[in-house]
């Protein structure tokens, strides 16, 4: 019998919302999980399967901690890893941050070689002796089985894993003849299942696997922060911790796998070595949803009165949520991340609408750890506008002029700002910013363009804009933290912590 333990998206020093304790969070909480893997399961491998890194650049810092993580398990349990979006270089290196973790010996760094033959990969065999760079394989020998547990690695390919995919299947095929066939075959792969997980970005299809899955009897996946199963040979455990409010829903489940093999395993396949896949939830911070609607508040001193009496009605649901064993540390509920969501429609100036300020209370009150605040609110006036516009200004030969109700809704929304003064000029850096985006130039050249304009406008107001793009955990580009407030206008479900501007 042999016990494989499966986790995944680490993401070691991701600093949340600029937030100090959520990087702490992120070593915690997978040492903890680390302890339950060789304490309580008695693992003989881990299979990591990308992201174990959040940034490609590590801080001093995280790269301790994680050798030091690392260190907590034992010598003869190979923690094998391949390389995910977040794990990858930012500028051209031939050193990444997990070669020198394999040449350390903490961790052992699978990938295949897809460059010296278009049609098929390569996979070295992993020598101790002579480690390298990193290696194709790992073979794990377990006495009553054939042949050996055979694990193999692809690293993150973003649009060109269709492609690596069969070079994979053909590669493994090849790299058995060579070697021998093994009882058992995994394949370690960071990607998202698009029949699976349709909503969230997924790049490959079942269809894609196909050959694949005549070489490979579990595929070890990362890089969708949900657990999933598919066919009774595709998982993926789901992130440790949630990385945004979305992730944070208890419709999210986040944890690791344990897999026993054996000769007699309750799943037939291809190979006398059958398997029993278990999920294990990690104990993880909690987010916890709170709603509040703005429409029926004339005034802000009305609804501020409103919004800390909801406060202090639903703090007990709030702390009852907190205490699920799960989202303790000590025995000792964590405080929260607050997902703190404004609905419907203000009767009053956005202007007057102090987010900060109720924000700022409700984290006090609640001993929250962060508040995120996301805005799906609609103005009174904005409404009014849409409602009383001029069909004649935005309507020519039956068609929507889409320039001119731009216009006139960048217009209201900076008169409803504090900068209010040069409504008209405002209204037109919107404008051109929303032209941008959709030109879909750089983020750094629409911050720039914001920026400078702001400078010419108000040159009392002298910092930058920052524009807080959330990180798309699907994307294989960086992400900018969230400044805590999105958007006005209705959000979306699969938008959450998604596009703000602060300053």
């Amino acid at each position: 019998m042999l016990t494989l333990t499966h986790i995944a998206d680490t993401h070691l020093g991701h600093r949340q919302y600029g937030v100090k304790q959520r990087e702490d969070d992120m070593v915690s909480t997978l040492r903890t999980a680390l302890d339950e893997i060789i304490t309580e399961h008695d693992t003989d491998a881990i299979l990591l399967p990308g992201d174990l890194f959040h940034s490609r650049d590590l801080r001093p810092k995280v790269l301790h901690q994680t050798e030091q993580e690392l260190a907590r398990v034992p010598d003869d349990v190979p923690v094998l890893v391949s390389r995910g979006n977040h794990d990858e270089n930012l500028t051209p290196r031939e050193v990444t941050w997990l070669n020198y973790l394999h040449q350390r010996g903490h961790i052992v760094f699978l990938q295949a070689e897809l460059t010296a033959d278009p049609e098929t990969a390569w996979f070295n065999p992993y020598e101790p002796n002579e480690p390298g760079q990193s290696a194709g394989f790992y073979d794990i020998d377990v006495d009553a089985f054939d042949g050996p547990v055979r694990v193999f690695g692809l690293q993150w390919r973003g649009a060109k894993t269709g492609q690596a995919l069969q070079q994979v299947a053909d590669g493994i095929q090849e790299t058995n003849e060579m070697h021998g066939e093994p009882a058992f075959t995994v394949l370690l792969a960071h990607f998202g299942m698009e029949d699976e997980v349709p909503t969230l970005g997924g790049t490959v299809t079942h269809a894609e696997l196909r050959d694949v899955k005549k070489q490979v009897d579990y595929l070890a996946l990362g890089h969708i922060h949900k657990r999933y199963e598919a066919a009774d040979w595709i998982y993926n455990p789901g992130s440790p911790e949630a990385h945004n409010t979305r992730e944070g829903r208890d419709d999210w489940e986040h944890g690791y796998y344990s897999i026993t093999l054996d000769t007699d395993g309750s799943v037939s396949g291809s190979s006398a070595v059958g398997f029993d896949v278990a999920h294990h939830p990690t104990k993880r911070r909690p987010y916890y949803r709170f709603e509040f609607d703005v429409t029926p508040h004339e005034s802000p001193g009305e609804l501020e009165t409103a919004f800390k009496n909801h406060g202090q009605d639903e703090q007990s649901a709030m702390t009852e949520y907190c205490s699920q064993e799960r989202f303790t540390a000590n025995d000792e509920p964590r405080a929260p991340i607050v997902d703190l969501r404004f609905t419907g429609t203000l009767q009053f100036s956005r202007g007057d609408f102090r987010t900060d300020e109720l924000s700022a209370w409700l984290e006090e009150t609640w001993d929250a750890l962060y508040v995120q605040v996301n805005m799906g609110i609609r103005t009174a006036n904005i409404q009014q506008l849409i409602s009383e516009i001029d069909e004649e200004d935005v309507f020519k030969d039956g068609k929507l002029n889409t320039a001119v109700l731009e216009d006139r809704v960048f217009e209201t929304i900076a008169k409803e700002s504090i900068y209010a003064e040069h409504a008209s000029d405002v209204a037109d850096v919107l404008g051109n910013a929303h032209q941008m985006a959709q030109a879909e130039e750089a983020v750094e050249d629409i911050q720039e363009s914001i920026s400078s304009a702001r400078r010419d406008l108000f040159p009392e107001l002298a910092d930058d804009v920052v524009l807080d793009i959330d990180e798309d955990p699907f994307d294989d580009t960086e992400g900018v933290e969230s400044s805590g407030e999105a958007v006005d206008g209705e959000l979306p479900a699969e938008a959450d912590d998604a596009v703000g501007v602060s300053e």
